[in-house]
């Protein structure tokens, strides 16, 4: 019985637990999500899987949750001051979600401070937060480190460091993180906190994990001074679930996780979810947060089904509460798969009434009388379906269409052709048969589709990662996530490699990660000519303990 863990997963419509022992689903739950007050329902499905179990033998609780989502989607963030040393060039402050506050003095490319004037200043407004961000900090973190010192003597309770997010060159993104960084700060605090005296509540002492978005889980500890590498990490725990049941091809395939609200859109190849590049956007500002690529649409088993003044039939974005079958008002798309025999659960007469409604209804609008309920139903399936397929050409077309760098990626052009389509989530199982006609090609269910998305965050692996700079004409390296700055002998892209995976190496000891098996991500070794006969090089080198589950995991008994 020792060795439990639990993983909990809060969906827009759905907070669903579940318990694994060794490779084994033992308890799952499933709940209705409770907004504003989240923790209503993660403890709802906590407790439900807990029934008869004892604390001890849990071993990991991990949480993927949509607070950090929810605060930026709905602008709810706390009031942050953004302060930015961009140095010459373009203007970017439209690129910034909001108006910064500009310092002078600049790092240039090599990592050389030039003119570095942060001045005196007061904090007149008593805010709280504040985030700032340096262009080229990534090769000298010490002009945000010098501006960092100035703002808390100011009086700013917590600031964010735009170069300790992400050690990658891209200023604007960079920039945009620290900001989002600093401003769900507080929010996370709270969730976490209330969290974690609820475990102690219930007398669970395993240690809190949290989710992020590139599917990698971190004691919540380390993640407080990081939440906005929590931002959209139900899209992450849909993809390790998937993972975890064996449910992905070889082949170049696309997964969906049709939850209550949305369908959350993934593409695969070689059995390895693609990545987003340059980072996920946080409303509509790109930002540095790693992240696989998903893309989201208005499509969920509650999604309203409605027929609007000009006869015209709507089948989402909205969701306007639960389905008719289970007590609702207004007609969904799940009620239309009752009406079809896709799915029967709650009060199917209900449903089946909700549904010959609508189809009077669109028969009134139309001078008709010859839709049927069942026909109406079938149109509102379709519809649906086609709005997860235009979803998926959207994503495909993306990622057809990505930005090209290198010149291999010129020569071994590749097209992404999804030839089958996994599905997850509550409304899989019944929507399957629609999508395959839909889409042309075949959709697999694996077992335990209800739940994939809390499987994901039981099983998800611990990551870090880290971004080694050496220029090798000041003998300097600068590792940003963890502040450090200093000589080096390292002359050449293969030193700088084993280097980088040294402080990796340490970097996870640190933390007590026992899996060390690591990942280039991205490196490039750029010479720089100086004079007329010397040459030297500003290597880079990104590596993450390598993403994926702990795992691979059965279905209950």
């Amino acid at each position: 019985m020792k060795g439990q863990r639990i993983g909990i997963d809060v969906g827009g419509t759905f907070t669903d637990a579940v318990i694994l022992e060794g490779t084994r689903i033992v308890a799952s739950a499933k709940r209705r999500t409770t907004k504003p007050r989240f923790m209503d329902g993660v403890l709802a499905a906590l407790d439900a899987v807990m029934v008869g179990r004892k604390t001890e033998h849990i071993e990991r609780v991990t949480l993927s949750t949509t607070v950090i989502t929810n605060t930026v989607v709905e602008h709810k963030e706390e009031a942050t001051d953004l302060y930015i040393i961009p140095g010459p060039g373009r203007n970017m402050l439209h690129a910034f979600p909001v108006t910064p506050i500009i310092w002078s003095g600049y790092t240039d490319h090599r990592g050389v401070m030039t003119a570095p004037t942060i001045p005196k200043i007061e904090n007149p407004c008593g805010t709280r937060r504040a985030a700032i961000s340096a262009k080229f900090a990534v090769r000298n973190p010490q002009s945000e480190e010098n501006g960092a010192k100035v703002l808390r003597e100011a009086g700013y309770e917590q600031v964010t460091k735009a170069s300790s997010l992400s050690g990658r060159l891209n200023f604007p993104r960079r920039t945009v993180s620290a900001y989002f960084n600093s401003a769900v700060y507080g929010v996370f605090g709270q969730f976490i906190d209330s969290i974690q005296q609820a475990l102690k509540d219930r007398g669970i002492t395993a240690p809190l994990y949290i989710l992020k978005a590139d599917g990698g889980a971190l004691p919540v500890m380390q993640l407080k001074e990081r939440p906005v590498e929590t931002v959209f990490t139900g899209p992450a725990a849909s993809v390790l679930g998937m993972e975890a049941l064996e449910t992905i091809p070889q082949e170049q395939a696309v997964a969906l996780d049709i939850g209550g609200t949305t369908t959350d859109i993934s593409l695969w190849e070689n059995s390895r979810p693609l990545m987003a590049h340059g980072g996920v956007a946080i409303r509509e500002y790109p930002s540095a947060v790693r992240s696989f690529m998903v893309r989201s649409v208005g499509i969920g088993g509650e999604s309203a089904v409605r027929i609007s003044q000009d006869g015209l039939l709507t089948v989402g974005p909205l969701r306007l509460g639960p389905s008719v079958a289970l007590g609702g008002s207004v007609p969904t798309l799940g009620d239309a798969l009752i009406v079809l025999g896709y799915a029967s659960y709650g009060d199917v007469t209900a449903a089946k009434t909700a549904i010959g409604e609508l189809a009077a209804e669109w028969n009134a609008s139309h001078q008709a009388d010859s839709v049927s309920p069942e026909a109406i139903a079938r149109r509102i399936v379709k519809q649906a379906v086609q709005t997860i397929r235009d979803g998926i050409i959207a994503a495909v077309d993306e990622q057809n269409k990505r930005p090209i760098y290198v010149v291999k990626d010129i020569v071994e052009a590749k097209t992404f052709t999804p030839t089958v389509g996994i599905a997850v989530g509550g409304t899989a199982p019944s929507l399957a048969k629609a999508l395959e006609e839909g889409l042309g090609i075949p959709v697999q269910i694996p077992s335990a589709a209800a739940v994939a998305n809390a499987v994901g965050a039981a099983v998800a692996k611990e990551i870090v990662d880290i971004t080694v700079r050496v220029a090798t004409e000041t003998h300097t390296m600068v590792i940003p996530e963890l502040g450090i700055q200093s000589r080096t002998s390292c002359r050449n892209l293969e030193e700088v490699r084993q280097r980088a995976m040294e402080h990796l190496l340490a970097y996870a000891n640190t933390l007590g990660i026992a899996d060390t098996s690591y990942e280039i991500t991205y490196e490039e070794e750029v010479p720089v000519v100086k004079g007329w006969q010397d040459v030297f090089y500003s290597i880079t080198v990104c590596l993450q303990l390598q993403a994926g589950v702990t795992v691979h995991v059965q279905a209950e008994d």
